[in-house]
């Protein structure tokens, strides 16, 4: 369970470091880096402040899936999904810009 719990609380602590301390430039080692987002200086720093907030409500909605099932495998599982739909909404936002 609480191996669990880590993964939301990892998301949400990593969230917050982008959010409070944005990256400065694309060498830095904790940005978010895509080809799109490292089209120029606006998309990086859209990209970065967009998937800081999509980190933080993602990780309370894993606390709440590996609160409710206590299953790592379940939690894994959701996590993937996670990272597939971070990567979706960020990457079609910055299309929109």
């Amino acid at each position: 369970m609480l191996e669990s719990l880590s993964i939301g609380i990892v998301f949400i602590l990593y969230g917050l470091v982008l959010f409070l301390l944005p990256p400065k430039s694309s060498k830095s080692f904790y940005a978010y880096k895509t080809t799109s987002s490292l089209k120029n200086e606006r998309n990086f720093k859209a990209a970065n402040a967009y998937v800081s907030l999509l980190l933080m409500v993602f990780g309370v909605i894993l606390l709440l899936i590996a609160r409710l099932t206590g299953h790592f495998l379940t939690t894994g599982i959701a996590t993937f999904i996670v990272f597939i739909l971070i990567y979706i909404l960020v990457e079609r936002k910055l299309k929109n810009i």
